[in-house]
């Protein structure tokens, strides 16, 4: 292996779990039903699933997406009966979860314990002095990713 810094052992490390975090993150998966779900689709199960009766306005906002973007994502889960609509008025209707889709809401929860899990434990380990290196240095890489997309 060449004669690398520290530093750059560590960048080329994070650029490689980024690498396999954003593939893995495109593959679509199952939670708890026969529907292979993508990140967004479930995403939106998990918003609606905290926020039961949202609206699509809210539920906009709160996904930081167009309320075209989420009228189409509904639909595709209603298709799939993962989520319900129920009109509120005469322009507004409220969104939830089907059982199928408490189902996927529940699943993706476990799926996210079992990928903290290992990580929260190694945290828990390292001193509180550690703890706010590792923090600077992940604040440093946030913030050199956010000026360089800016240009």
């Amino acid at each position: 292996m060449p004669d690398l810094s520290t530093t750059e052992l560590m960048i080329l490390k994070f650029e490689n779990v980024m690498n396999k975090y954003n593939a893995l993150e495109k593959k679509p998966r199952y939670y708890g039903t026969k529907d292979l779900l993508y990140k967004s689709e479930v995403h939106t199960i998990e918003a609606i699933g905290k926020n039961s009766g949202i609206n699509v306005t809210e539920l906009a906002q709160y996904l930081n997406i167009t309320k075209g973007a989420v009228s189409q994502m509904i639909d595709k889960l209603i298709k799939k009966n993962l989520v319900v609509k129920t009109p509120v008025s005469e322009t507004e209707v409220s969104l939830s979860l089907t059982q199928n889709g408490i189902l996927v809401f529940k699943g993706h929860e476990e799926y996210h314990k079992g990928f903290y899990g290992e990580i929260s434990h190694e945290l828990k380990r390292l001193s509180p002095k550690n703890l706010e290196t590792y923090f600077n240095i992940l604040n440093i890489l946030d913030k050199f990713l956010d000026e360089k997309s800016k240009k």
